[in-house]
Formats: C-alpha cells, structure tokens, sequence
C-alpha cells in the first residue's frame, strides 16, 4: 500500500432538505458538511444524525460550516451541547468555519466550541491528535459590556 494513498471514505449526500447536509466517514473522521442558513427548526434533524454518528464513536466528529451564511444562537448552543457530548465520549470534536456570521455569534454566546478555520486543518488534528482549539481572538477573555458606574 502507498503511504500516499488517500483514507478508504464513504461520503453520503442527504436528501434534499434544509439544510444541505454531507456526511463523510473516513478511519479517522467523521465530517457533516452543513450548507444553507441553520436555525432552530434544524436542530432535531441535526440532532439525529450527529448523535447517531458520536453513537459510532469515531475517532474525531467534525462539523462543517463553511458554506453555511447564518447561524442562530440556538444552532450554535446545540453545537455546543453535542461538543460536549463528544468530550464525554472520547470523541474528538471541531466546528469548521471562518465566516463572521458563525463566528461572531459564537464570541457573543462564549460557548464552549473548538473552532478551526479549515476543514484539511481539522482532518490533520484529528489524524496527528493534536489539540484542536478555538483561535484567541475568539476566546472571550474580558466581558464583553460592563455596566456604567
């Protein structure tokens, strides 16, 4: 076998529904590929098939949110919840994105969710089981009002 060779990898296309959902299952991870704005109305599909993905306990559950223009706080929240889940579990966990319409949300909300920019980034955590960890300047580190005096 070539060292170069790429992963053995199932990618299932869900049918058309809204969201656009992709999951890809390779040895080392599993990615959900989301597209289309997410809101709470998507949250008890999602909700299946995340969980019965963590249910097969990959090595590294990562989501991606790339092609993904709006993202509410209860999405967000739930990602969060299934972070958690997954820490848990012993799964490895990261949400894929760089848009401000995910990530500023995320800043406000202050929640618990390893960010990375790019999915190839999170593949190579995942397969070097490095840590992967929300940037800096994405952890809240001050509040982010204070009251007036």
């Amino acid at each position: 076998m070539h060292s170069n060779a790429p992963p053995l990898s199932l990618t299932v296309v869900c049918p058309a529904g809204r969201p656009a959902t992709t999951l890809t299952r390779t040895a080392k991870s599993t990615v959900v590929t989301l597209a289309g704005d997410l809101d709470a109305a998507d949250v008890p599909r999602l909700r299946r098939l995340v969980s019965g993905e963590l249910g097969l306990r990959p090595p590294a559950l990562l989501v991606d949110l790339t092609a993904v223009p709006f993202c509410s706080a209860r999405f967000l929240k739930f990602l969060a919840e299934q972070a958690s889940e997954a820490r848990g579990s012993g799964v490895r966990f990261a949400v894929v994105a760089q848009q401000r319409a995910v990530l500023r949300p995320l800043a406000l909300l202050g929640l618990d969710l390893p960010v990375v920019g790019c999915l190839e980034e999170a593949v190579l955590n995942a397969r070097t089981r490095r840590r992967t960890a929300s940037p800096p300047w994405l952890q809240r580190t001050r509040p982010l009002w204070t009251n007036p005096p």
